[in-house]
């Protein structure tokens, strides 16, 4: 019985970290990446900016954890029935948006590790940078000097927030479209038609 329940522990924990990492193997090599002209001993100039941070790699990263959410909500609510009840959707929203919320944090120095441009590039190679994450969600939640801040929260409340509203509108969808058999001997005694002899008058 221990075994059984380790095992299906496991199984939930492969099943709800699988696929942010999925997605932050994909960010990283798929993200479109800034491009630097080397000077040498590990400098360089920045070219024309194309995926610079807090652009289209942020947007690559933000679709990709949106996934990644709807995945690990798919997982848990597969493999734990019982947080299909209405206490359960707090879990069900926040572990999903919690996971992509250190997965997100993870993604730029995960990217530096796996995708280090070389310190020896020669003079005037083009050098293709490691993508960034951006500070968006970590820091300002608009750009520049202006509007709301993230200041006020904890790092990476955008993250769980974002992500916790995917994995919300999830669990709806789920529980709109279960076939559930309560919910269809529901439907079938609402269908039934009432015989008119048993029906008695108040």
């Amino acid at each position: 019985m221990l075994r059984s329940s380790s095992s299906r522990v496991a199984g939930t924990a492969v099943g709800v970290l699988s696929p942010a990492l999925a997605a932050l193997l994909v960010w990283i090599a798929a993200a479109p990446r800034s491009e630097v002209l080397s000077v040498g001993d590990g400098r360089g100039l920045r070219l024309p900016e194309a995926g610079a941070d807090g652009g289209t790699q942020l947007l690559v990263l933000i679709v990709l954890l949106g996934l990644a959410s709807v995945c690990v909500t798919l997982v848990l609510w597969s493999r734990h029935p019982g947080l299909r009840r209405p206490g359960g959707v707090p879990a069900l929203m926040l572990l999903p948006g919690l996971t992509c919320a250190v997965a997100a944090a993870a993604a730029s120095p995960l990217a530096d590790l796996l995708a280090a441009p070389p310190r020896g590039a020669a003079y005037g190679e083009v050098v293709r940078q490691a993508p960034k994450a951006g500070a968006l969600f970590f820091d300002r939640m608009l750009y520049g000097t202006s509007g709301p801040s993230w200041d006020w929260f904890p790092p990476g409340a955008g993250w769980l927030v974002f992500n916790a509203m995917i994995a919300g509108f999830t669990v709806a969808a789920l529980a709109h479209f279960s076939l559930s058999r309560d919910l269809r001997d529901l439907r079938d005694l609402r269908d039934r038609p009432v015989d008119a002899g048993s029906r008695t008058d108040p």
